[in-house]
C-alpha cells in the first residue's frame, strides 16, 4: 500500500513540478487561518496579512481582488480551493505567488504560464461540483480561456447569472 501512495505521489509531483510552495513569509499563518476555518482567502503582502475573506466559491478570492487589486500585485495569495477561475484572478490582479489547499491542474498551468509561482497542498485534476458529479460550473464559465481578462469577464457573467436565477 505504501509503494502506491509514494508511486502515485511522484506521478502528481510531475504533472504538479512546483506544486510544493516555496517558502514565503506569511505563508503559513495564512494557511493555519484556513485549516481553522477564520478564512476562506488571505492576502500576503512583504510577510504581512492584508486581508482575509470568508464565503464560498471563488467570491472571497473575488472580492479581494475588487476591493484590494493594487495590494494583490506582487503578493501572495492563500485559498481553500484554487481552479482555473481563481488563477484567472489571480492573474489579473497580477499576484507573485498562489497557494491552495486544493489546486487543479489547470490552475497550476494556467498561473505557470503567466509567470505566477504556485504550490498546493493537495494537487487534483479538476474542481468538481458541489455534488462532485461533474466540473464546477464557474470552472465550466472559463474552460479554454487563455486570455485571464476574458475569464475573469466569463466568470462575472457566471456569477450574475447564478444571481439572477436565484431571484
Amino acid at each position: 500500500m505504501k509503494f502506491v501512495f509514494s508511486t502515485i505521489a511522484l506521478i502528481l509531483s510531475g504533472v504538479f513540478a512546483g506544486c510544493a510552495s516555496a517558502p514565503e513569509p506569511g505563508l503559513e499563518a495564512a494557511r493555519r487561518m484556513i485549516l481553522d476555518g477564520r478564512a476562506e482567502c488571505v492576502l500576503v503582502k512583504d510577510g504581512r496579512i492584508l486581508a482575509q475573506e470568508s464565503g464560498g466559491g471563488v467570491s472571497p478570492l473575488l472580492t479581494i481582488y475588487e476591493t484590494r487589486k493594487g495590494d494583490m500585485a506582487d503578493a501572495v495569495i492563500v485559498d481553500k480551493v484554487v481552479g482555473r477561475a481563481a488563477a484567472a484572478i489571480a492573474i489579473c490582479g497580477k499576484a507573485r505567488h498562489v497557494h491552495g489547499e486544493v489546486m487543479s491542474e489547470d490552475a497550476a498551468e494556467f498561473l505557470k504560464a503567466h509567470g505566477i509561482t504556485s504550490g498546493c497542498t493537495l494537487p487534483v485534476p479538476r474542481i468538481l461540483n458541489r455534488k462532485r458529479d461533474g466540473l464546477c460550473p464557474l470552472e465550466q464559465s472559463v474552460a479554454g480561456i487563455d486570455d485571464p481578462e476574458q475569464a475573469l469577464a466569463a466568470l462575472k457573467n457566471k456569477i450574475e447569472s447564478f444571481r439572477k436565477n436565484r431571484n
